[in-house]
This record gives structure tokens, sequence and C-alpha cells, in this order.
């Protein structure tokens, strides 16, 4: 089976939007709870990691919507790693019903950075862990890289990170980018995201606004973010891809 880690959440009114479809911050919420706490099981966790000078960091996840979870079920959420190369992690997710049944599939890419620096750290240089890595994939490929796209003439909708969107290693949290990026494309009663794909680029702080802009073609929706002010001015931090039912 090789090193993995099972747990059963019970799905919350807010985790869903206006109509009852699980956010997609939720999902991401759900997957980055359970990699932390099997994390921590491997002895790589937040606390370990500091004790070395450098936290985990997620730089892409995507998921596919097989069935809809329904608001309040207890779902069963499954993680487990693959074999690190020097500078990434990949790890993958499930989400089923307590029936078995495949509601969602999720694989993220993580990296390891130095927490002084801020620059990458070798994950190879640093995990001492398990080794056992099971095969299995939640694709059948590594998502490829979300393409960036011409924003010129586009009207912007604008964020400026606050206090509730930092998390622990002092930038913005993952799943704060989907919510941005829902409430820029108000993909209305017939938005259902069937996948949904975010890379994340450069790390975003508390109070540097942020401007979200998309383009849609058909069911796909692209989207960004660009730094307003300060160091990164002008730069992409992060693109999202989302293949939605429309």
């Amino acid at each position: 089976m090789g090193t993995e880690l099972s747990k059963t959440y019970q799905l919350r009114t807010t985790d869903f939007d206006r109509y009852g479809r699980m956010k997609a911050s939720a999902v991401l919420d759900v997957c980055q709870d359970l990699a932390g706490l099997q994390a921590e099981e491997m002895n790589i966790g937040a606390a370990e990691m500091e004790a070395r000078g450098v936290f985990w960091a997620v730089i892409r996840m995507k998921y596919e919507v097989v069935a809809h979870p329904q608001m309040h079920d207890d779902v069963v959420a499954r993680t487990w790693p693959h074999d690190p190369s020097r500078f990434s992690f990949l790890r993958d997710y499930s989400l089923k019903s307590t029936n078995g049944d495949l509601l969602v599939k999720a694989t993220s890419e993580w990296v390891m950075m130095d927490a002084k620096t801020r620059k990458f750290a070798s994950v190879k240089d640093n995990y001492d862990g398990p080794m056992d890595f099971s095969p299995d994939r939640a694709f059948d490929k590594k998502p490829r890289r979300v393409r960036d796209f011409d924003a010129a003439g586009l009207a912007p909708y604008r964020v400026v990170p606050a206090y509730s969107d930092v998390d622990v290693n002092g930038h913005v949290n993952n799943t704060r980018y989907a919510t941005y990026v829902m409430n820029a494309i108000d993909p209305g009663e017939q938005g259902e995201i069937r996948t949904f794909q975010i890379d994340y680029r450069l790390e975003v702080q508390e109070g540097e606004p942020l401007d979200i802009y998309y383009v849609r073609d058909g069911g796909t929706i692209t989207a960004k973010g660009v730094a307003v002010e300060g160091p990164h001015a002008g730069a992409t931090m992060f693109l999202c891809k989302i293949e939605a039912a429309l």
C-alpha cells in the first residue's frame, strides 16, 4: 500500500456555495489539512521543518469532481506522497463517500523553501522520512503548467489580502487564492466546476494588492493574479484554470 493517511471529515455548511456546490477553497482546505497531518506523522511537519530553517510550500494543485459531495455528508479523505525529486514532492488525494464512491480526486506538487532567503531548498537534503511510496496515481499524467495570457484591455477584480488570509508560513494561504478567483469570475448557478487547477508562482503577502484577470473560452476559464505594487509589481503571482459546465 505504501505510506498513506485516511481521515473522515464531516462537510460543513460553509464548505458550500449558494447553489449547494462544494467550494474550491473547501476542497483545497481538506487536502491541505490532511497533508499537514500526514507530514507530522512522517516527522516532516511544520515544527520539524522550522527547526531546520525550511518550510513546505505548494506550487501546483489540481482536482477533478467525479461526483458532487453533499452538505453535511461524511467524506473519507485519503492522501499519499510520491518519491521526492531534488526540488519537489508530489502528493495525491481522493475524497470518497462512506460507501466508497469516488467524489473528488486531486494531485499537488510541493517544494521546500528556505525560511530566511525564501528560495528553494533541496528536498533530498532535508527529507529523511519513510520511503515506502505508493505507486497509485490520482491522474495518469502530471498536470501541465497553466499558460499565462495577455490581460490588456481587461477590467481587473482587485483584492487586498488581509490578516485572516495569512498562514503560519507568513504568506497568503493557498486556499485563499481559490476564493479570490471564484469571487472574481462569479460563476453563477450554471458554473459548475469539473476541474480546477492553480499554479502558485510567487508568495503573496498581507496588504499587497492583487488584480485578478480572467478570460473565457467556452467552458474553460483561465485566471491570474497580478501584483499591483511592491517588489513584484506587474508580475503574475498565480495562474488558475477551470473547466466548468456552463
